[in-house]
């Protein structure tokens, strides 16, 4: 059996630090992306217009569908193809994420918009609030309370895709234990610091997405 050595990989300390600053910023850039698309299409699809719903579905379907790899795959490399653009590594990996995750969030709050109870939209009627108001200040504040567990683990979720990124070249935390392997020769040490990144990382969000859930219970 061979014996761990993690002297080997402190060099590159500097690389993983990098990796995972760029690792941040695709998901941090990504789910603003997936929030704000998402919560405009769950109020859309609510709206009573039918052919504006079956396109909206269409839409969600698609990237629920289709396997992350695979999108970000045909955003890189197929792009210029079709466009003659040249799309950098960062765009198509926070479009790739940030619509794919768009899909998945506004089902969440499609979801929680629905289980408000009518009489919550009747009352805002009559008190004649415009549409938007109702939405913004009765409806969706309901809502969050039921899907905010939800919304965390597509925080989550879109983190941890986030490692997909280093298929297309993107020096994130998985093409930095990549890159340090192939000059190490040593696979172990540098992919078990990059898991236990994510772990903590992971963690941290799951104890402030704790907290979210408790401050929207209590308010």
């Amino acid at each position: 059996m061979g014996s761990l050595d993690f002297s080997v990989v402190e060099p590159y300390a500097s690389m993983f630090w990098g990796g995972l600053a760029v690792t941040c910023e695709v998901t941090g850039v990504a789910l603003v992306i997936a929030f704000a698309l998402g919560f405009l299409i769950a109020v859309l699809k609510v709206l009573p217009c039918r052919p504006l719903r079956v396109l909206l579905d269409l839409y969600t379907s698609v990237f629920r569908g289709i396997p992350l790899i695979v999108l970000l795959f045909m955003a890189y490399f197929a792009t210029p193809q079709l466009t003659g653009y040249k799309i950098t590594m960062f765009a198509a990996s926070v479009w790739t994420l940030g619509l794919n995750g768009s899909a998945t969030v506004s089902e969440t709050v499609r979801g929680g918009i629905e289980g408000v109870h009518r009489g919550q939209y009747d009352a805002a009627r009559a008190l004649g609030l415009p549409y938007p108001t109702m939405m913004w200040e009765i409806v969706i504040p309901q809502a969050l309370r039921s899907v905010a567990p939800a919304l965390v683990n597509e925080v989550i979720t879109v983190l941890k895709s986030s490692s997909l990124v280093a298929t297309i070249g993107l020096m994130d935390m998985m093409r930095a234990a990549q890159s340090v392997q192939a000059l190490t020769y040593r696979a172990f040490e540098p992919f078990l610091v990059v898991a236990v990144a994510y772990y903590v990382i992971v963690m941290v969000l799951v104890a402030v997405g704790r907290r979210l859930e408790r401050h929207l219970r209590e308010g």
